[in-house]
């Protein structure tokens, strides 16, 4: 076995900040659980506990405020809580919202997303839980009876619940196709407010899709009403701070106004938990109205960390190199020490993130015998943005995993990170499909351009041609894009005619359709602008606001390779060479811990791209020699206990 201090000098950074980032609890793997410091904000899980246990007993609809400093741990904390309540509870992330006009289906949206992912241990998602655990289904002869006939299945639950349901006989339809598998994610498309086809709608024997914020607070209704006789659905509303109003504030009064609609409409059985960054909320309390705030009903203030907890985290984090060491270290954070933690937190307090930012620093500079070089900030954004960038990919299996909304203030996100100009949203005329578009000043052409994304079906693709034919009536831009993966419909449909005029026969005109992965580098942009305004996103040690993730964006060119982005003449079109993402993140793995162990830097980058075989690994470490960028210190020992040194400038 080696030595503790050859083991630092082989290992990855145990506080390298791309892996403390925290976000959207379901879309996180698990695995660092078991390094948990218990004791870290177990006062405040504790208290959120006796809330849920209330909602389960009386089923009363309560909101909690969850509020703490920035890097207090507020969405670890949410994921944390997820963990412990497994058993008592449906978890539902509920991430910022695009439009207060959609936020209704948007929350809908986000809740049946949550409650299609299996909770650890089970082998069903949570919705299928949910459903089976119903009073209707304790017997399992009757369960049974009724999973195998659609209609007693119906009429048993319209006896159950003779009142108070949203379209009754539709939805509880639709809850029966849930226990179909070939119908499974149709069904779960309509409960989410996905606009469906009429072979869809038939299919599910369903009129019309869930088109309106009304129809969206009733489907939520009916999953609180029933769930009475199973467990709470838990809704947490992060990074509220998300959204942004035209001054600069933060637009959080939406996310209050459907807390007190969950209490005056009687939704029951949900606890809503709204996370938000302590100076935001006194920053904006008073602009929320008084009779919002009363419906809170418990406000939890996350306290600082001890110098002990410090500690804890520091030993937690270190515990596996510990463990690999022979022999053992004398001190459980060793290299690090309880006087450093003294010295730079006098007051006896300090934050998990500080915690972490200040054991990245201190192992760095005890791995390169004192040295501190500066930090590659560009390197670092790479790499956080591969590992971002692989968990949508992971999540986002279609395009219509968004709403068209959501598509588009993605896409105009990241066209205002480029640069590009006078970027007007709304642009359609049409209240209902406004928020599918907007327009912008194109570098190419130097005019104003129109985008529209519209993936909707049917009646509603004709509603949003006729809305675009408005635009180009009245002469709003020069140009129209429309922005569709799907299909176009029958040749001899009204909506075809339109769309034919506009977008074939019309000069400037065009039509894009985007691929799957577009949307994954747009979404990924999306999730780490979202961060920021939450003042979440940790690069290179320090917590960045948005014009430097703009800047990082274009200096690090992540988003060059974004077909759509290229489709759009926003980048020009390229063809990279293979394998070039892999060795871009082979170098940044590189550069941010400037000496590292071959074999740890090989596992490290075919851990993120799985179907990296050995022999391009090999060539990908011999080019980045050949340029000069790396070395291996001695070449003549065996593979594995080479060792990879970063280059210096000169």
């Amino acid at each position: 076995m080696a030595t503790i201090d050859e083991i630092i000098q082989q290992e990855v950074n145990p506080f390298d900040p791309v892996t403390f980032k925290t976000g959207n609890f379901w879309q996180e793997e698990d695995n660092d659980f078991d390094s948990t410091v218990e004791s870290i904000h177990q006062e405040a899980i504790d208290q959120i506990t006796q809330v849920v246990n209330q909602v389960a007993k009386d089923h009363h609809t309560r909101t909690i405020l969850l509020a703490g400093d920035v890097g207090s741990g507020k969405s670890y904390l949410l994921k944390r809580l997820k963990q412990s309540l497994n058993d008592k509870a449906f978890f539902v992330y509920i991430p910022p919202f695009v439009d207060s006009d959609y936020i209704w289906r948007h929350t809908l949206r986000k809740t049946v997303d949550s409650l299609m992912h299996k909770p650890d241990g089970k082998d069903e998602s949570q919705l299928l839980l949910w459903l089976k655990s119903l009073s209707v289904f304790k017997e399992g002869s009757l369960m049974k009876t009724l999973l195998g006939e659609r209609n007693l299945f119906i009429n048993n639950f319209q006896s159950a619940y003779p009142s108070g349901i949203f379209q009754a006989r539709e939805f509880f339809g639709v809850l029966f196709d849930l226990t179909n598998p070939e119908l499974y994610f149709t069904a779960c498309s309509w409960l989410r407010g996905d606009d469906l086809d009429e072979e869809d709608l038939k299919a599910l024997k369903v009129k019309k899709s869930i088109d309106s914020e009304a129809a969206a607070q009733g489907i939520l209704s009916n999953l609180g009403k029933i769930s009475v006789s199973t467990y709470p659905i838990v809704l947490c509303f992060d990074q509220v701070e998300s959204k942004q109003l035209p001054d600069g504030s933060a637009d959080i009064q939406p996310v209050f106004n459907i807390s007190t609609s969950f209490h005056n409409e009687y939704l029951k059985n949900f606890l809503i938990i709204i996370s938000i960054v302590t100076n935001t909320w006194k920053q904006n309390s008073d602009r929320i109205q008084q009779s919002d705030k009363d419906r809170i009903e418990k406000s939890i203030l996350l306290k600082p960390i001890t110098l002990d907890q410090a500690e804890s985290l520091w030993a937690n984090r270190l515990s596996l190199l510990h463990r690999q060491a022979d022999p053992k270290p004398e001190s459980n954070i060793y290299p690090l020490s309880r006087e450093t933690l003294e010295d730079k937190f006098p007051g006896g307090k300090t934050t998990p993130r500080l915690t972490l930012v200040l054991g990245q620093k201190l192992f760095l500079h005890h791995k390169l015998d004192g040295e501190e070089p500066k930090p590659d900030t560009v390197a670092f954004f790479k790499l956080l943005w591969e590992q971002e960038l692989r968990k949508t990919e992971q999540k986002v299996t279609r395009i219509r995993h968004f709403s068209e909304p959501e598509l588009i203030s993605m896409l105009s996100r990241a066209l205002t990170a480029l640069q590009v100009k006078e970027i007007r949203l709304k642009l359609l005329p049409s209240k209902a499909f406004a928020s599918y578009s907007f327009a912008y000043q194109d570098p190419r052409q130097n005019r104003k351009t129109g985008l529209v994304w519209a993936e909707n079906p049917g009646t509603s693709f004709f509603h949003t041609m006729n809305a675009c034919q408005k635009v180009m009536e009245e002469k709003k831009c020069q140009a129209l894009c429309l922005i569709r993966a799907e299909g176009i419909g029958k040749a001899n449909s009204k909506s075809y005619g339109t769309y034919k005029k506009i977008f074939i026969d019309g000069a400037n005109n065009q039509h894009i359709k985007p691929d799957l992965e577009s949307v994954h580098y747009l979404a990924t942009y999306d999730r780490l602008v979202n961060s920021v305004h939450s003042q979440e996103l940790v690069v290179a040690g320090e917590t960045i606001n948005l014009r430097e993730l703009e800047t990082l964006v274009r200096n690090a060119e992540v988003l060059k390779e974004c077909r759509l982005l290229q489709d759009l003449g926003i980048y020009p079109p390229i063809k990279p060479p293979p394998l070039d993402r892999e060795k871009e993140f082979l170098l940044s793995f590189i550069k941010i811990h400037h000496l590292i162990a071959r074999r740890v830097a090989a596992q490290n980058t075919t851990s993120q791209f799985p179907r990296l075989n050995d022999t391009q690994m090999e060539q990908l470490i011999q080019e980045l020699c050949e340029e000069n960028l790396i070395r291996i210190l001695d070449a003549s020992v065996p593979l594995d206990e080479q060792i990879i040194c970063l280059v210096p400038k000169q």
